[in-house]
């Protein structure tokens, strides 16, 4: 028993067999980033925990005061604070702390905002730090 087996291999053959490995591909991909982003522990800002820590280190030594008194009222490092500007806007977060130009940086739920405390209409406790 002979058997006689040909096999011809078009260009077209080749397109569908490289167009086939490149959906596979990612589609394997994509689920393993999928797999990553949930077993990545996330925090209430959005960023990793590294992160953070990175963040809150570099906006430290750029905002190295850690106490301001505003209207007769201090304020530490670390409080939940809602900042109201001249310009009516509102900020809620944490109070990271002031610099030599007199600007005050607060750490949101998205950003991290400095703003100049000549343009600071109020400032108002939202809850105190836990000690």
């Amino acid at each position: 028993m002979s058997y006689n087996l040909t096999f011809s291999i078009t260009y077209g053959d080749i397109l569908y067999a490289a167009v086939l490995a490149f959906f596979v591909t990612w589609l394997l991909r994509s689920f393993i980033r999928f797999v990553r982003m949930f077993k990545t522990p996330i925090n209430e800002f959005g960023y990793t925990a590294k992160d953070i820590k990175q963040i809150l280190q570099r906006c430290y030594k750029l905002f190295p005061v850690d106490v301001i008194n505003f209207h007769g009222v201090t304020y530490k490092r670390g409080m939940r604070i809602k900042i109201i500007t001249m310009q009516k806007k509102i900020f809620e977060g944490e109070f990271i702390g002031l610099n030599e130009k007199d600007m005050v940086c607060i750490l949101t739920k998205k950003y991290i905002i400095a703003h100049e405390i000549n343009n600071i209409e109020e400032i108002q406790i939202i809850d105190k730090p836990t000690i």
